[in-house]
């Protein structure tokens, strides 16, 4: 019975001297992470405002050096970037929807051309096309249809995310060097070289990607411009708009540009149809094996993996926004590896994961793979085991 009773007061002493200090700190921390929970969507719009301030810098600086002041440099960005805005809106937003308005006023006419024009040889492809027409009786269509406050929400919460996006890219760019003075205030004086070395080497990937996205889109954008015109495919300048900006997306943003595409050109023939389907396919594989290695280079060559599972764990986190925003985050990486966990990691796995990322390097896979050197660390052939 004594012990129990000495136990017992003990456990009643270490909740009597408990000391405050643990208190405060384990209830701030529970109050941050309920706070980072309930702010996240706005935390990961800051996020792309933070990349968009970063790729922007560059022109603000060259403006500068030219004699501009930085207000009125940041001030006509604004004006180009919201122009711009409104300029997509209209043509990808108005002139699909008078397609479609009036596709879907001739809807029936217009699904018995198609398919007396089908051929009978394809029963698939006469299923396909059955499912497709019988979407807008669907019930889940049905449903969405008939809550139109419900989509004016989403997209007024849609304008204000964008609104709210564009502010604080402002506001970076006008003092976004003296935020980043404070924050590196809060790091220790012997810390501070690498984290201005890591923030000027990922910003280098941010403005690689950013330009990089920006060339390949417009290419994309050019491309479907002449293949919609030379097909005659209606509406074709705001489908090369909304192909342009589904380049954004990886691997998901080719069927969300497709798909308009295909089906305006199924007005046409199906000729038309399958030919822009096939264009458009060809292209994506010509941008993704030539065209992206070319304009994107070495800061941002990741293999086809390593793209699919970030992609994946982007999509998971924060859907689309997070597929756009994981790619720029997992080429950093290795920034982040050679700064920052060198003396974790050793000198060999920084060297194997250097001579690994090449591409073709066939002989440093070997190499890592049988623990030998590589051929340019020496003249032998030792293994890395003892």
């Amino acid at each position: 019975m004594a012990p129990t009773l000495q136990a017992e007061r003990q456990r009643v002493d270490i909740h009597l001297h408990l000391p405050t200090r643990t208190v405060v700190k384990v209830l701030a921390t529970a109050l941050i992470v309920w706070a980072g929970l309930q702010l996240w969507p706005e935390f990961v719009f800051v996020v792309i405002a933070l990349l968009l301030a970063v790729a922007l810098h560059p022109v603000v600086v060259a403006l500068e050096r030219r004699g501009l002041p930085r207000g009125p440099v940041v001030a006509g960005l604004a004006v180009v970037m919201v122009a711009a805005a409104v300029l997509v809106m209209v043509l990808v937003f108005t002139s699909l929807s008078q397609q479609v308005s009036a596709l879907l006023q001739d809807f029936p006419g217009f699904r018995e051309r198609l398919e007396a024009r089908l051929p009978p040889d394809y029963p698939t492809l006469r299923r396909v096309v059955a499912a497709i027409f019988a979407l807008p009786s669907s019930p889940e269509v049905a449903a969405q249809l008939r809550r139109p406050l419900t989509l004016g929400t989403v997209a007024v919460s849609g304008l204000v995310s964008a609104v709210f996006t564009l502010i604080v890219t402002l506001y970076l760019l006008l003092d976004g060097k003296r935020l980043y003075a404070w924050l590196i205030a809060y790091v220790p004086r012997v810390n501070r070289d690498r984290v201005a070395k890591t923030a000027e080497e990922v910003s280098e990937v941010v403005y690689a990607y950013v330009r990089g996205q920006i060339i390949t889109s417009a290419l994309f954008g050019v491309f479907a411009l002449i293949v919609l015109h030379v097909f005659g495919v209606p509406a074709a300048l705001p489908l090369a708009v909304l192909a342009a900006l589904c380049d954004v997306i990886p691997m998901v943003g080719i069927i969300l540009a497709t798909v308009p595409a295909v089906l305006l050109a199924l007005t046409r023939s199906p000729a038309s149809a399958a030919l822009v389907l096939i264009c458009y396919v060809a292209y994506h594989l010509l941008e993704a094996y030539l065209i992206v290695p070319r304009v994107y280079g070495q800061r941002l060559r990741l293999s086809t993996l390593a793209v699919l599972l970030a992609l994946m764990a982007g999509t998971t986190l924060q859907g689309l926004i997070g597929a756009v925003l994981v790619l720029p985050l997992v080429a950093a990486y290795p920034i982040i590896e050679r700064i920052w966990l060198a003396g974790y990691l050793g000198a060999e796995v920084l060297k194997d994961h250097r001579a690994l990322g090449e591409p073709g390097n066939e002989g440093a896979v070997d190499a890592v793979l049988s623990g030998e050197r590589h051929p340019w660390e020496g003249p032998t052939r030792q293994s890395y085991r003892p």
